[in-house]
């Protein structure tokens, strides 16, 4: 396929962009074993429209997702092995690409070698001095996805025909100047907060765990208990052994344990700060100090900026939007416990940084708009089709 441009071109890399990941969550689900075991399970996937999804079908599938994660995370390597390493991430990507295609084809969605050699020729990541790089392609091709140059192009037109359905859907998605407006504010508005922090790592050593409790875990995980393969490619993945895993799986036993001491402790703390406030009309740092405890101060800070008291400053910022000013928060589990805070101030998007970046952040608005649009239809695929088998547990069919 594709010999013209093979012999014009010299065929390059294909897709990267191209290889259409149509909405963020069609990438993070999925995974599956493209064999079968003949004595194990069903004789198919599923149902789609009343026909029978063979494996065969599924691992064609698989060998697309396969393709689309290392072309499109091959510069980044942690997420690139997290993916593939994934079955049931794998496994649902694979089922949701049979139920699009299927879709596709209803829409008669055709893509040319014409459109699949012109895609090819104005893709810039894989243009060297303006012209496609044969080695750099031949290499990929054996060495990181394991595909003829036919199978791969097939897997590039279906990806084109996924780009045509996704558009298709999602053409009416549209942004109100007023929607613009509105959703730039809260990504961007800044508060400042006092709060009091719960913090796990003053509770962790404190607690003790049941002397079986480690191996009680592992003997109902160990399946899914994994050491990792050497990041420079020196083994692979294994499943870990007790003693390998007992002392992680101690830690998160008592981080467990810890949790529900401070979702406790704290409920109560919260309680005594909200009567001192509204019964005596202490301010939160009074009432906070006449029970023993620090409160501590932010600058101004918005969704994307780091502060000492937690990684999450996304998730306050947007628990603290129906707080008035010095307003208490109830307590709230962050990454290091749980917290308590008051708002101590508020500031508005800048104005004129809006004007600089309504038009890129338009788009990024109406690219997620679309996304969800996208989930929602796909999610319906999903409902109206049937599967016979469990993906997280392709492996053994």
């Amino acid at each position: 396929m594709l010999k013209l441009f093979r012999k014009k071109i010299v065929m390059k890399i294909i897709l990267w962009g191209l290889v259409i990941i149509v909405v963020p969550a069609f990438v993070m689900w999925g995974g599956a074993s493209s064999s079968r075991s003949k004595d194990k399970g069903p004789g198919y996937v599923g149902l789609v429209d009343n026909r029978k999804v063979s494996f065969d079908e599924l691992s064609n599938a698989l060998s697309g997702v396969r393709s689309q994660i290392i072309l499109s995370y091959f510069n980044q390597p942690k997420a690139l092995n997290a993916l593939l390493s994934n079955k049931p991430i794998l496994a649902k990507l694979a089922w949701d690409r049979i139920l699009m295609m299927e879709e596709a084809k209803k829409a008669g969605i055709k893509i040319s070698d014409k459109e699949v050699i012109d895609a090819l020729q104005r893709h810039p990541l894989f243009l060297r001095d303006g012209v496609f790089d044969e080695r750099f392609y031949t290499y990929i091709l054996r060495n990181n996805i394991g595909l003829d140059p036919r199978a791969f192009e097939e897997i590039v037109r279906e990806n084109m025909a996924l780009q045509k359905l996704s558009n298709s859907i999602t053409k009416d998605a549209k942004i109100s100047d007023e929607e613009l407006l509105s959703e730039y504010k809260k990504e961007f508005a800044k508060i400042s907060i006092s709060y009091i922090l719960f913090d796990l790592k003053d509770y962790i050593d404190k607690v003790n765990i049941d002397k079986n409790a480690a191996k009680d875990f592992y003997d109902k995980n160990k399946d899914g208990i994994m050491i990792k393969s050497d990041q420079k490619g020196g083994g692979v993945d294994r499943l870990a052994t007790f003693e390998e895993a007992k002392g992680n799986i101690e830690k998160h036993l008592k981080e467990v344990e810890a949790r529900k001491i401070l979702k406790e402790r704290s409920g109560e703390i919260y309680k005594k700060l909200a009567d001192r406030i509204g019964d005596n009309g202490e301010t939160f740092g009074k009432a906070a100090s006449r029970l023993g405890l620090e409160v501590k101060d932010t600058d101004f800070f918005s969704k994307k900026d780091p502060i000492e008291a937690t990684n999450n400053a996304a998730f306050l910022v947007t628990a603290s939007r129906g707080l008035k000013e010095l307003e208490l928060s109830e307590p709230l589990e962050i990454d290091k416990g749980y917290i308590i805070f008051e708002i101590t101030g508020k500031k508005d998007a800048d104005e004129e940084a809006f004007a600089k970046d309504k038009e890129e952040y338009s788009k990024k608005l109406l690219a997620a708009k679309s996304d969800i649009m996208m989930e929602k239809w796909l999610k319906g695929l999903e409902d109206r089709a049937k599967l016979a088998i469990k993906l997280e547990e392709t492996d053994k069919y």
